[in-house]
């Protein structure tokens, strides 16, 4: 069993087990400690519609000339969905899909029309299961959509609390217990406007921020409202690693855990204030780096493992396909598997990384 879960703008060095002092993340640094963390994990193309579309096809995104956000992948692309269906999985994503391109189409459609909108059977990615959105930005307002049933289905409280309860209930409930899964949870938080549950603002507040040398404000007002929306933002990450945790209470109660494999990942980071910027989009290590974790307890030989190998997003699709013991299709980037599991000492292509290097 492949279990994916996609954090929106969440930078590596926001979690504890990648250097953060502040920031409490038990359940996901447990993760690290089963699996393999890599610390040089980067966003290609740190925006939300670029990395999703690598992460789903493999490809590279200019191959496809995606712009940015506004840009609707073709149903003729052959996702990892189709992969895993073709080998016999059951498939089911959960949450955010933003790969529709409905946001920005037309004008005068907002965005909370969009989430009211569902997005086509055709335009699902594959996906035997669906339980998604196309995006939503409101952590407190969002609805989703089962399969190809078009009426929205509202997620009553905060969105990361209610779509982990829907990959449980699907866990639990709604999967065939016959045939492994993939499913991909695909949660919006810590993404803006940088909110949380009640009690994990509150835990936040007179809490010591970490502020990194490069942070710049222009301004006191401006240098608290960036503080203001750091706490916010680590109190999302503390409230996605509570479900992170009883995610994985899940899978060990069911008898589920040591016949699977989660990875946690993020499509892109948060600049929250360094070099004077918000959100990402630049090629700074802030905007760029993501935490790449993978529990892997079908083999804890290699558990505990910090690999500092130079890995990006069209890495992730070869590698799922490679967690499986899938494999065949040509794509861009490299199946990390090996490597995490200790039957390869570097990745393929360092030495052709390092020639070109001392080339140039």
């Amino acid at each position: 069993n492949i279990l994916v879960i996609l954090a929106d703008q969440l930078r590596r060095d926001a979690l504890s087990s990648f250097g953060h002092v502040d920031v409490r993340t038990p359940n996901i640094d447990s993760l690290a400690e089963s699996g393999v963390s890599f610390i040089n994990a980067c966003s290609t193309y740190p925006i939300c519609v670029p990395f999703r579309f690598s992460l789903m096809t493999g490809e590279h995104a200019h191959s496809r000339y995606v712009p940015a956000i506004d840009w609707r992948m073709s149903p003729a692309e052959r996702t990892v969905a189709h992969e895993f269906g073709a080998a016999g999985y059951e498939t089911a994503y959960v949450g955010k899909w933003h790969l529709y391109g409905a946001y920005g189409v037309r004008p005068g459609v907002s965005e909370k029309d969009v989430n009211r909108t569902p997005v086509p059977r055709p335009h699902q990615g594959g996906f035997e299961r669906w339980f998604g959105f196309e995006l939503r930005n409101d952590p407190w307002d969002t609805c989703y959509f089962v399969d190809d049933d078009p009426e929205p289905r509202p997620i009553h409280g905060f969105q990361t609390d209610g779509l982990f309860d829907i990959a449980l209930d699907f866990l639990a409930t709604r999967r065939d217990p016959g045939r492994p899964f993939l499913l991909v949870l695909s949660i919006e938080p810590p993404h803006p406007p940088y909110d949380a549950p009640e009690e994990f603002v509150r835990a936040w507040e007179g809490r010591p921020v970490q502020l990194p040398p490069n942070f710049q404000a222009p301004n006191e007002e401006e240098r608290l409202a960036l503080l203001g929306e750091r706490r916010n933002y680590c109190a999302a990450i503390e409230n996605l690693d509570a479900n992170v945790g009883r995610l994985v209470g899940f899978l060990e109660d069911a008898g589920l855990k040591h016949e699977s494999v989660v990875v946690f990942v993020a499509d892109h980071g948060e600049l929250g204030g360094s070099h004077g910027l918000r959100e990402k989009q630049y090629p700074y290590e802030e905007s760029i780096g993501i935490p790449l974790i993978v529990a892997d307890w079908t083999h804890l030989q290699q558990a505990g493992r910090t690999l500092s190998e130079l890995v990006c997003t069209e890495d992730l699709f070869p590698t799922l396909l490679g967690l499986a013991g899938q494999g065949g299709k040509t794509t861009p980037g490299t199946d990390l598997t090996p490597l995490m599991r200790g039957h390869a000492p570097r990745l393929p292509r360092e030495g052709v990384l390092l020639e070109f290097v001392s080339e140039f």
